[in-house]
């Protein structure tokens, strides 16, 4: 039983459990929605923006400024290399207090300063190598070390500049003053990096540049005091390779940190930026190790201190090109995050380029995320807010109109049953209504049930309706009921008991147990006098009451099955259709054990469309129909047969232990095919004939599509042979002739679209050694059908040869028409299918477009199609007319041999390429060739030698007496009218020479 709930409770918890859901659906929007995530996302996006921007100026500034020094670094080497050579001495004499050296630096000295003013550096310095044979652990070598702190503001003098290391001599040549560290010599050890690095390195690989050996160091305090610096050094070397020593620059780390702005971080300081290096071979297993160069901003010390080494771990849950890190930091209880950028400082086959120097922007995880954690705390500051403001108001909306619904209850509850009732109006419209509509209840209950009654009965609807109260075991029913399952009698609304019911229902066969238990069941009640009844049941329990609806559904049954049926067989055969023949054969094939030996036959009628012609459509009906009469008659259970379309059908012979037993059914069919007579109109009589074509399961295939088209090919090529017989599937003969059954499309397609080309490939006067003509050949331009000989095959076959000549003609002289300019004078030579002409409506188009162009045009008759009487009568009558010339194709290879020649007398003759190929190398070919010439000379023919290749050929001909050659030789086909090759022009022209000059 379902619980009683007041009015007050069913408003105010869907209210209540709205607000939650509405409040509880703005957090999952902001909190799962990615809002907060967001805004932790644009705040590390934003970071690596700027550290991103700070890299690249610190880049360009390391690379274009502090360390471009090269002009200088040539100059310097050519002065020590200069001095050192008219002194007579070498590097070796190059030692603290030599003479030479504090000439060679007051040399070069004011080089030194320009440098260290344009490169703006805190300093710059150059130590010579001295001697080599020097094994003490720390050495002493002679140079010079020049710094200025504030290489921004610079003097007219060299005030601002202090002496590090130099000779005294040189400092007061230089007039610059001496730092209180000041030293005459440089002291190099194991550990300075700066000079030992580059040296190595040049000495290492003598073919490195300078600037690929240069290397950028740190923590070098040159000047031993506590300026902590970086510096730049390359190697400098003479015109032989000997190393001179390293000229560097420094930069202080104060100077470093100006321009490592931290406040461009976070406007509050707390970001600090860290110059550091990443040594790229060391494993990083434990996480990133960055070497600490130098930092800005003071909180970098409340972060790590001092440490000079830290470890950061990649973080693939934050944003950006995976350049944020993040550690935790050694003194605040936090995590610190940082963004990682590489500065590209070596060539990547440099020998420092391991040594990976990195600029990282660092922030505490609270100055990071610190935005989005405070617009958290007020968005969930307004939820609470409006989760306590949205309570309040949803109590009281929902108190007071369950107050005046319980009024309204009391009200009707203690009113007399047998008046009507008055409600007063509590002025809420919905509540009004209400009340109007209990008012109104009571005097139209009893007009509304005999309404009812009448409009079922005008409807002529065959339903009934029961309801069973089995705590009262009764059952009412309505007459309809009665109706439904006796229709022959007159029944009136009845009152029965359960077990009077349960009589009656099991004339639908169904019991009282199982009633409660459904909702719908169909139940079919046969006839004593045949046929049958269809009733639909419906049920619907409720409490210890059934209610229930019968309805006599015999009428939609049998529409049903009438439309199923016509769904699935063809109206004018009564056979099965092409989809339910699919779906009976495939679910056949579902069960290959039951297949075993398997046949699907292909049947297509030969006379139809002479019956449709001659008689009419519905005599080619009743064709059709009678070899629908036959497959029929002739089916067992072991076939499906079906009708395709027009007049193609299918069989389908499944479940047969031997090949033998299809055979024999298959020839069964065709003889009752043949011995069935259909009377025609005119009173005559025709018997079925029919091609067919058959697959074999599995053989041939084990798939139903396979199957269906190697049949569909096995009937193509009995139809395309010998009509009226059976053709089995031939894998061989499907691998050479299946792309004519599927190319009758491509085939209209090239006919209706104009898909083809013509290209020139021109023809050679021998003795004039000049372009006598083109011939013209076709391109077309289809993926499936690529060569002209495909298209005449196909053609052929779908007896479209007179579309493809018409094609032909017109195509031709639109490419003549198109660079006729090009071509006036030359002959133009067109392949023309032998048996077939134009008729007078096309050759008088052709005539009125391109007629200009006729004196110009030979006709080539190929031999490998046989010539048509009256058809080669109308071209030699057209040639004359039009004053063409005949030229015969491929003469030795096709039909017509000297019979035609005889009878054509063409002016040419083209000789097929199988003769010319090898006619340099084969005697009896070349005296088979020469027999040509003299005969065609005889009755004044011209000889055209096609298919010329190579150069031997073309000589032999040339000797032969050959009037004209063609060829790739000379040149190939083209769009546009070619030129022949040049170097072929060329040998011909000797060959014809050469014969010339031995006759």
């Amino acid at each position: 039983m379902l619980k009683k709930r007041s009015v007050f409770n069913r408003i105010l918890i869907p209210l209540i459990v709205v607000q939650i859901f509405q409040i509880s659906l703005f957090g999952m929007l902001v909190f799962s929605g990615g809002v907060i995530t967001k805004l932790d996302r644009n705040a590390e996006e934003i970071l690596n923006e700027r550290v991103i921007n700070r890299k690249n100026y610190l880049e360009n500034e390391m690379i274009q400024r502090w360390s471009n020094f090269s002009i200088y670094q040539t100059k310097i080497e050519e002065e020590i290399e200069q001095q050192l050579s008219e002194a007579g001495m070498t590097v070796a004499d190059l030692v603290p207090g030599a003479a030479v050296t504090s000439e060679i630096l007051k040399k070069i000295g004011p080089d030194l300063i320009a440098l260290m003013r344009r490169n703006t550096v805190t300093g710059v310095f150059l130590v010579f190598e001295g001697p080599l044979n020097d094994r003490a652990e720390e050495k002493e070598k002679s140079g010079i070390y020049l710094r200025d702190l504030d290489p921004i503001n610079n003097p007219y003098d060299n005030s601002d500049l202090l002496m590090e290391r130099s000779p005294t001599d040189v400092a007061q040549s230089l007039d610059i003053a001496m730092d209180v560290s000041w030293s005459p010599r440089f002291k190099i050890g194991g550990e300075s990096y700066f000079y030992n690095n580059p040296v190595q390195a040049i000495r290492s690989n003598p073919d490195l540049s300078s600037e690929d050996a240069g290397y950028w160091g740190y923590g070098s305090m040159l000047n031993e005091d506590l300026i902590k610096t970086i510096t730049y050094t390359q190697p400098l070397a003479d015109s032989e390779g000997t190393v001179l020593g390293v000229l560097g620059v420094s930069l202080a780390e104060d100077y470093l940190k100006t321009i490592l702005p931290s406040k461009e971080l976070l406007a509050d300081q707390s970001g600090s930026y860290m110059l550091a290096i990443l040594d790229e071979t060391q494993p990083q297993t434990d996480g990133l190790t960055l070497q600490k160069v130098t930092h800005s901003g003071g909180v970098f010390i409340a972060m790590f201190g001092e440490a000079e080494e830290l470890i950061f771990q990649k973080d693939a849950d934050v944003s950006g090109d995976g350049a944020l890190i993040h550690t935790s930091a050694l003194k605040l209880k936090q995590k610190i995050y940082g963004s990682l950028q590489p500065l590209d400082l070596y060539n990547s086959n440099a020998p420092f380029s391991h040594q990976r120097w990195v600029l990282v922007g660092l922030e505490s995880q609270e100055a990071l995320y610190g935005f989005s954690g405070k617009m958290q705390n007020s968005i969930l500051t307004f939820m609470i807010l409006s989760m306590l403001v949205g309570l309040a108001a949803t109590m009281y909306a929902s108190y007071r109109p369950s107050r005046q619904i319980g009024a309204l209850a009391r009200k009707v509850r203690n009113s007399n049953p047998n008046k009507p009732i008055h409600l007063d109006p509590i002025r809420i419209t919905e509540i009004d209504q209400l009340s109007q509509a209990i008012e109104e209840l009571s005097k139209s209950v009893a007009e509304n049930s005999s309404r009812l009654s009448q409009i079922i009965g005008m409807l002529s609807i065959q339903i009934g309706a029961f309801e069973i109260e089995l705590e009262k075991n009764s059952v009412f029913c309505t007459s309809g009921f009665f109706d439904v399952l006796d229709p022959q009698a007159d029944h009136e609304d009845q009152m029965l008991t359960l077990d009077e019911f349960s009589r009656q229902l099991r004339l639908l066969d169904l019991d009282l147990d199982e009633l409660g238990r459904l909702r719908e069941k169909t139940v079919k009640l046969e006839q004593d006098g045949g046929g049958a009844r269809w009733m639909r049941l419906k049920t619907a329990a409720r409490a210890h009451t059934i209610l229930g609806v019968v309805q006599d559904i015999t009428a939609e049954m049998v529409e049903r099955h009438r439309i199923e049926y016509e769904r699935d067989y063809d109206v004018l055969t009564n056979l099965l259709n092409r989809r339910a023949f699919q779906r009976f054969a495939q679910e056949r094939f579902e069960h290959p054990e039951r297949l075993k030996i398997t046949a699907f036959m292909m049947m297509d009628l030969d006379n139809l469309k002479y019956i449709n012609d001659t008689y009419g459509h519905d005599c080619g009906d009743g064709y059709i129909r009678s070899a629908a009469d036959v497959l029929r008659n002739n089916a067992g259970p072991h076939e499906i047969a079906a009708r395709m379309s027009g007049d193609e059908f299918y069989v389908l012979f499944y479940g047969y232990e031997t090949d033998f037993q299809i055979r024999q059914k298959i020839e069964q069919i065709r003889k009752a095919m043949a011995a069935y007579e259909m009377e025609l109109p005119d009173g005559k009589s025709i018997r079925i004939r029919a091609s067919f074509g058959v697959s074999w399961y599995p053989k041939d295939s084990r798939n139903l599509e396979e199957l269906i088209k190697y049949a569909d090919f096995a009937m193509y090529e009995i139809k395309n042979s010998v009509k009226g017989g059976i053709k089995d599937f031939e894998i061989e003969s499907y691998r050479k002739d299946s792309f004519m059954l599927h190319s009758s499309e491509d085939l209209n397609r090239l006919i209706e679209n104009e898909l083809i080309d013509f290209v020139f490939q021109p023809i050679i006067d021998v003795q004039s050694q000049t372009v006598y003509g083109y011939e013209m050949l076709m391109r077309p331009k289809m993926e499936k059908l690529k060569t002209p000989s495909e298209v005449l095959r196909i053609a052929r076959a779908q007896s479209r040869l007179y579309q493809i000549e018409r094609l032909t003609w017109f195509k031709a002289m639109e490419a003549i028409d198109r660079y006729h300019q090009r071509l006036q004078g030359k002959k133009l030579f067109i392949n023309s299918i032998s048996s077939l002409r134009l008729t007078p409506q096309d050759l008088e188009e052709l005539d009125r477009r391109f007629g200009r162009y006729n004196s110009q045009v030979v006709i080539e008759l190929t031999e490998s199609e046989k010539m048509g009487e009256m058809a080669t009568i109308h071209k030699r009558q057209r040639c004359l007319d039009q004053h063409q010339e005949i030229a015969l194709d491929d003469y030795g290879t096709g039909y017509n041999g000297e019979a035609t020649l005889l009878d054509l007398m063409p002016n040419y003759v083209k000789v097929d390429m199988s003769i010319i190929r090898g006619l340099d190398r084969d005697l009896n070919r070349r005296e088979f060739y020469e027999g040509l010439v003299v005969y065609f000379r005889s009755r004044k023919i011209k000889i055209l030698a096609e298919g010329v290749e190579t150069r031997e050929e073309m000589e032999a001909l040339v000797d032969c007496g050959t009037d004209y050659m063609q060829g790739f030789y000379f040149r190939k086909g083209e769009l546009i009218p070619p030129d022949p090759s040049p170097e072929a022009m060329e040998a011909l022209r000797n060959a014809v020479k050469k014969k010339n000059d031995e006759s």
